[in-house]
């Protein structure tokens, strides 16, 4: 399984990562390459997990993921991912990650949904070819929220034109819908279908200096939407590994949803 990666996007600031970097001039969105773990060998699955599920019946055309930033620090460090499957096997990742602040002093989230497919291909601005240094499509966008209030990553089989689906991602307040940003869009082959309705997701420390972090976030019930009927789920389920991470999580059901306090130990990663 591949490891977690960070990508950044910015209009005309280039974004820098653990030697690699991409940078596209003007207005135009930059998106970084992605970057193998600070702590070599790491994988997301010796990081706290999820389960979720919509309970659709069927896979679905739109997937629905919906967390809130409780508290964390205006770093980068930390990687709340959602990982999705196709019905051809194909496995698109979408999540949030907490941010510095933007230029506005106003807190910081970055969006990803990426693909690890060989034949995935785009043309957003949004997006880059190339995925955790493998192949695949890479594609990002960061926004000013405000703690506490619940957004949903919307991922979409977008349509069908001959021998490709387009696969699109964005971000919505919960509540209301409102669009706030949108992530990015790429092309897979037509046979790659739609999403299960029922997968996964980690916690990851991207960077070494997620170690030392604590954030709280709230999972949502996920909603999975198909022939205009929308499925919804329950609570996603967090589990703690046994061993390898440098964080650890407490878990509990709120009002608003799943809410997962990560605690970072940079000791134990510095031990590894």
């Amino acid at each position: 399984m591949r490891m977690p990666y960070t990508t950044g996007v910015s209009a005309g600031v280039s974004i820098s990562n653990t030697g690699r970097q991409l940078v596209r001039s003007g207005t135009v969105a930059a998106v970084t390459a992605l970057l193998a773990l600070g702590a070599a060998g790491q994988s997301w699955a010796s990081t706290p997990t999820l389960r979720w599920t919509t309970g659709a019946p069927t896979p679905v055309t739109t997937l629905k993921l919906p967390m809130s930033v409780d508290s964390a620090p205006d770093a980068a460090g930390v990687y709340f991912a959602y990982y999705t499957t196709l019905e051809s096997g194909t496995r698109p990742y979408a999540g949030f990650q907490p941010e510095p602040v933007d230029a506005d002093g106003h807190h910081s989230l970055q969006a990803v949904f990426s693909s690890f497919s060989a034949d995935a291909t785009t043309t957003d601005t949004h997006c880059t070819h190339g995925a955790d240094g493998g192949a695949g499509v890479s594609c990002a966008v960061r926004f000013a929220y405000t703690p506490g209030t619940m957004y949903s990553l919307v991922l979409k089989r977008a349509g069908v034109t001959g021998d490709t689906q387009l696969m699109s991602g964005d971000v919505v307040r919960t509540a209301t819908g409102t669009s706030v940003a949108h992530i990015g869009s790429f092309s897979l082959p037509s046979g790659s279908g739609r999403f299960k309705g029922a997968d996964q997701g980690f916690m990851e420390p991207y960077l070494t200096a997620g170690c030392g972090q604590q954030v709280t976030v709230t999972y949502g019930k996920p909603v999975g939407t198909e022939a205009g009927t929308d499925y919804v789920g329950g609570l996603p389920a967090v589990t703690d590994p046994a061993s390898g991470s440098c964080l650890s999580t407490t878990s509990k059901a709120t009002a608003q949803g799943q809410q997962v306090t990560v605690r970072g130990n940079a000791a134990a990663a510095a031990g590894r």
